[in-house]
């Protein structure tokens, strides 16, 4: 019975991964591929190691001490990878960076462009997921993060507050509600309570959540189309024609942007190349993360 490991990774992807097709989309590769390598491992231990079930999957219990066992290999593997990793002097290979997709879509996608047209010797792979993805795992060597404060022994820099304000659709702006009353209005949360507790509540306690959502493009769908008001990131609301601000901007618990590596790649060449150039545009944006810039913001650098 021999295992190789990358029958330990692709086992512990799935392991960690909400939903099979998730775990496809961290491993780059597409869903059959992941339960036909799954499958092939569990023939040669002679055990089931996941179930299936209709809104995800379940670890059996030879399945979480596989699980168990297999977290210290990782790392252990994960190690070694960043220290000759971290030796690279080269600007080439693969990048793997991880950032929420809505950052990408509304504002790095063409900064990533650059950087990649910059370096045609290298290739950048994006991972979207909002699963923290482990940096102490190899699975990326660059993390952009909404954080209050990040993990040990994670390295980087705290760029700038990340602003949230109240937004309604642009019809709103005739009828300004009043915010002094939140119990009166209609306000649009997430299927989440503990984000609602964080970034309305906070600010609103009286708030009425009538209507709830698991993500921000939904979201704000809905705010536009007049459902009901919500707190929306300001660097993300204040570009869309469909969407007026409320509210002054403000930052809960100081959450802000960060730029994140494990220290052992922080020196490999392409780590630093894309770390510098992110650094850079993050900052000559600063003022539309933290809400200063108000409906007609643009990007910068």
């Amino acid at each position: 019975m021999a295992m190789q490991w990358d029958d330990l990774r692709f086992f512990l992807t799935v392991a960690h991964a909400a939903s099979f097709s998730a775990a496809a989309k961290e491993l780059g590769v597409n869903q059959s591929t992941v339960s036909r390598r799954l499958a092939a491992l569990e023939r040669r231990l002679g055990t089931l190691l996941v179930t299936r079930h209709a809104t995800g999957h379940l670890l059996t219990p030879e399945g979480s001490d596989l699980a168990q066992a297999a977290e210290p290999i990782a790392a252990e593997i994960g190690a070694v990878l960043r220290q000759v990793e971290g030796r690279d002097a080269q600007l080439g290979g693969v990048l793997r960076v991880t950032c929420v997709e809505m950052m990408i879509d509304r504002f790095l996608a063409p900064h990533f462009a650059r950087f990649c047209r910059e370096h045609p010797g290298l290739a950048l792979t994006l991972q979207t997921s909002m699963r923290p993805l482990d940096l102490m795992r190899s699975e990326a060597d660059v993390a952009i993060r909404v954080s209050e404060s990040p993990p040990p022994p994670l390295v980087g820099r705290r760029l700038c507050d990340f602003a949230l304000a109240v937004y309604g659709a642009t019809t709103w702006r005739t009828r300004a509600p009043d915010l002094s009353q939140p119990d009166r209005l209609d306000w649009i949360g997430w299927a989440d309570d503990a984000v609602n507790a964080r970034v309305i509540l906070d600010a609103f306690p009286a708030a009425r959540i009538a209507h709830e959502v698991d993500g921000l493009v939904a979201l704000s769908a809905m705010v536009r189309e007049g459902a009901g008001i919500s707190v929306l990131p300001c660097y993300w609301a204040d570009r869309d024609p469909g969407l007026a601000r409320l509210s002054d901007a403000f930052v809960p618990r100081g959450i802000g942007i960060w730029v994140l590596m494990h220290p052992e790649v922080r020196h490999a060449a392409r780590v630093r190349a894309f770390v510098d150039m992110m650094t850079k545009v993050l900052l000559a944006n600063r003022a539309a993360f933290e809400g200063q810039c108000g409906r007609d913001s643009r990007q910068s650098g």
